[in-house]
């Protein structure tokens, strides 16, 4: 049977492309959901309200006017997002404190309490030590994803939550990853 937006995916991973930095100025253009199965839940491209020049998205993620030219608002799917969520069991985000928290600040509600942030947990694995604020370093999704092997275009969502699902999956395993080229 086909699953309706109702039923609960057990883990669910997500990713935003965003024109900026700054949740309450910046607009999600990308968000993209799967489950651990890697079903696509989402994956949507969105236009700005707000913004018609996207210099700092397109620098970083590729994502220009022209792509969401034709596109509904993040507002659009921003119930479908929240639904989504609010039926996963568990919730793997890279960088989670800056997607959550975009979200947040677009007015969703969902549950923080069962979101892993992989990138997190990675920084752990990969043991960089940073003496000045006694923590391991944040790596990137590309240097995670290198680690256990994995190719994939960054900063594109879809490819993004694949790439994360596959971290956390070796991660989870207790693979032994190493760096790559």
């Amino acid at each position: 049977r086909s699953r309706g937006l109702g039923d609960v995916y057990k883990r669910q991973v997500l990713d935003l492309e965003t024109t900026g930095f700054n949740k309450y100025d910046d607009e999600i253009v990308q968000v993209s959901i799967i489950d651990q199965d890697e079903n696509v839940l989402l994956n949507e491209y969105c236009k700005p309200e707000h913004k018609t020049e996207l210099p700092e998205a397109s620098a970083v993620n590729g994502i220009t006017p022209e792509i969401v030219a034709y596109k509904k608002p993040f507002a659009f799917y921003a119930p479908i997002v929240e639904d989504i969520l609010n039926n996963a069991e568990m919730i793997l985000i890279y960088n989670a404190g800056f997607d959550a928290a975009f979200l947040h600040a677009k007015g969703l509600e969902f549950d923080d309490s069962i979101i892993r942030d992989v990138m997190l947990e990675f920084a752990e694995i990969y043991g960089d030590w940073n003496d000045y604020f006694q923590n391991f370093k944040w790596q990137k999704l590309s240097t995670a994803a290198n680690y256990y092997g994995y190719k994939f275009k960054a900063h594109d969502s879809l490819e993004d939550v694949k790439a994360t699902l596959y971290v956390f999956n070796c991660m989870e395993s207790g693979e032994r990853g190493g760096l790559f080229d």
